[in-house]
């Protein structure tokens, strides 16, 4: 068994493969066992449900999800499988949509992430290659430009999160500020508090080509956060990697303004 306590999260954006997948798209009222009967709708009509998401929208009160399901070998119709499951009395609304030759899901974009916080699907190498590409054009001045980047990140998300946390009751601590980094996919970061300022460990991070750790601009994401926590100005000293593993870890110390 792995010792890693944290599991990959898979956000569905892509297709899965097989043939006669159709995408079933549903909304309603949030009642008790509500995906429970749409799924026992695909069962009983013989359809092969493989995959599906969802969210619940802001008032608490409906939900919208997206099923992945192969119609190959179903006893119904794709338009039999639409009107059954519109006739569920908490469905308010209902989508179909074949699959073949799409790569994409057709109903659920842009991701959203603190209610009305809009997120961009990056890959994490594209990213760090267009920090390496700021570096290889303007020298050591593509990196400081990364990690201020990175603290001004930092400092949007804490103001996004501003409202958030008061209305579920969080603070900002070190605890969240960790499980904020891994829920983004920023890596796993690990920080402890010191005397001086902090140690911070950061394992699979988003890299580069050319790029072994996290990069500037995830640095200074770091440090503008620890400094929202800190109320004091940091300054990071350079990464290091531990030999025979995937965790890089730097020091934090609190530094003078000037």
């Amino acid at each position: 068994m792995s010792s890693e306590p944290f599991v990959s999260r898979f956000i569905m954006a892509t297709v899965p493969p097989g043939d006669d997948v159709y995408e079933l798209f549903v909304r309603g009222a949030d009642v008790i066992g509500a995906v429970n009967k749409i799924t026992g709708v695909l069962s009983d009509g013989g359809v092969n449900f493989t995959s599906s998401h969802g969210q619940m929208d802001e008032d608490g009160k409906t939900f919208a999800n997206a099923f992945f399901c192969t119609m190959g070998g179903a006893k119904l119709s794709p338009e039999d499988l639409k009107r059954r499951v519109e006739k569920l009395p908490f469905v308010t609304e209902v989508r179909l949509e074949p699959m073949k030759g799409g790569m994409y899901e057709k109903f659920m974009f842009p991701l959203k992430a603190m209610f009305a916080g809009r997120v961009l699907s990056v890959g994490a190498s594209a990213f760090a290659d267009m920090e390496e590409r700021l570096t290889e054009i303007f020298g050591t001045a593509g990196g400081t430009m990364a990690y201020e980047q990175g603290k001004a990140y930092a400092e949007s998300t804490i103001a996004d999160l501003g409202s958030y946390m008061e209305k579920v009751g969080a603070r900002w601590d070190l605890g969240n500020i960790q499980d904020l980094f891994r829920a983004q996919g920023w890596g796993v970061v690990g920080i402890t508090e010191t005397a001086t300022g902090y140690e911070v460990s950061v394992k699979h991070p988003p890299v580069g080509k050319k790029e072994e750790g996290p990069g500037r601009f995830v640095v200074g994401m770091i440090i503008g956060m620890l400094e929202h926590y800190g109320q004091g100005h940091m300054a990071a000293e350079p990464v290091r990697k531990d030999a025979g593993t995937e965790t890089f870890t730097f020091t934090v110390r609190k530094a003078r303004r000037g």
